[in-house]
């Protein structure tokens, strides 16, 4: 019982560490949706207005913003509840077998989101290494599109696991 209580209080302590940091990247995340926001729109009135277009803007936003946007909003997302629960099963198997499809889903999934991560990392380090380049009016570095990937997933990974064993936030989906 004393194990179960201190292994519990742990996994607890863990949730709440990782509810502050997927807080910490939803605020960078936000910052890099307003960035794109305002760069995506002066290229356009620059364009527009004035016939010269800010070159860089296209590859800065995709490249790198909606990465950002994308893969650290992500876990913060999933703890809210921003998922799609399939709740057909639960009314045919009841309410305990469900559970446990349910778990071993959450488990599953967090084990898919550590291999891509990993698999982004791999990626990440090589092109680290190897010094890859966007080439364009600016040349950007691809490592730096690429580290944001292993971060979302492995938070997203932590989080899907920690919500099937039943720590931290229980949201129920949509």
């Amino acid at each position: 019982m004393h194990r179960e209580k201190v292994s519990r209080g742990l996994l607890e302590r863990l949730a709440y560490g990782l509810t502050f940091i997927e807080n910490i990247c939803v605020v960078i995340a936000g910052f890099a949706l307003v960035v794109a926001i305002l760069l995506t729109s002066a290229n356009a009135f620059s364009r527009h207005l004035f016939a010269a277009p800010i070159e860089f803007q296209l590859e800065l936003t995709q490249t790198y913003l909606l990465v950002i946007l994308i893969t650290l909003a992500l876990p913060w997302g999933f703890r809210q509840g921003g998922f799609i629960r399939i709740t057909l099963l639960s009314e045919i198997l009841g309410q305990k077998m469900w559970h446990r499809i349910y778990q071993s889903g959450l488990i599953i999934s967090s084990l898919y989101l550590l291999l891509l991560g990993y698999e982004a990392l791999i990626v990440f380090i090589d092109a680290w290494n190897k010094k890859h380049m966007i080439m364009g009016v600016i040349d950007w570095p691809v490592a730096w599109s690429w580290i944001w990937i292993p971060i979302g997933c492995g938070l997203l990974a932590m989080r899907t696991f920690i919500m099937a064993v039943g720590a931290g936030d229980q949201p129920q989906g949509h």
